[in-house]
């Protein structure tokens, strides 16, 4: 085992680097005085008898009695079977810590906590929305409806679409139509394997819908404007979901799949 190998172990076993340079050297050379150890071990001399003390208090190495002093290390492998057992310990205090934690933060974030209100934006920070998109996207387990215009998308939608997929969710997705500037934004759906329909509208809101009980919209204040203020609003309430929701099933249902092989711009 390379020198740096060993040092890296003992680090991550709870060492200093000089203690575990220090350690390390007096195993490999044998017994040492302080100076010699010095400079066997490349420790400042200002820090040497320090970091003895430190490794004598942790029972590493023990001092000869002789003029001038030296200094033994214990061997190795009762020392680390020790300290993994320390770091077991640690392990094990760390996790009932961390599962005392969760319990009292639990009830600030429950799942009906969540999906109750209504959430709404105004502005033009479209991530903010194609996030709450993705946390949507993410709580799925079914199904998700989605109208969209441009294909918008960013690493953490794409994401949580992929994962979707592999719980098996049905992803379908519905635009106003495909031109130059948005195929390869939908051609990544195509590769995905998420069916892709059209429907005949110059303009109309972009919607999700998730395991019908969510519901994204946004509104734009002027769709025809690549530069535009819009309104996003976030529902859970089960009447105004349960609307959208069929709005957005019978819509697919009238949609026209997208011919991806025969699509020419």
């Amino acid at each position: 085992m390379e020198r740096e190998e060993i040092l890296n172990t003992l680090q991550q076993l709870g060492l200093t680097l000089y203690e575990a340079k220090a350690y390390s050297s007096l195993v490999l050379f044998g017994p040492s005085s302080a100076n010699d150890l010095s400079k066997i071990a490349e420790v400042p001399r200002s820090k040497i008898y320090d970091v003895l003390a430190s490794l004598m208090s942790k029972q590493m190495v023990e001092v000869l009695e002789e003029r001038p002093k030296r200094f033994r290390a214990i061997q190795p492998e009762a020392i680390v079977k020790s300290m993994i057992e320390k770091k077991e310990e640690e392990l094990k205090s760390l996790k009932e810590k961390v599962g005392l934690t969760l319990k009292k933060l639990k009830p600030l974030f429950r799942e009906e906590e969540v999906l109750n209100g209504i959430w709404e934006q105004r502005g033009e920070k479209a991530l903010e929305v194609l996030d709450r998109l993705a946390e949507m996207i993410e709580r799925a387990q079914s199904y998700v409806y989605g109208i969209t215009r441009d294909f918008s998308f960013s690493s953490r939608l794409r994401e949580a679409i992929k994962k979707a997929l592999k719980r098996k969710v049905k992803i379908r997705v519905m635009c106003m139509g495909i031109n130059k500037e948005n195929f390869y934004r939908a051609k990544w759906y195509y590769e995905q394997k998420i069916p892709i329909r059209v429907f005949e509208a110059k303009v109309h809101p972009r919607i999700i819908v998730a395991d019908g009980k969510e519901v994204c919209i946004r509104l734009d204040a002027d769709p025809s404007s690549r530069k535009f203020r819009f309104r996003s609003i976030w529902s859970s309430d089960p009447s105004f979901v349960a609307v959208m929701d069929s709005y957005m099933k019978n819509l697919w249902k009238m949609a026209k799949p997208v011919d991806f092989k025969n699509l020419k711009f």
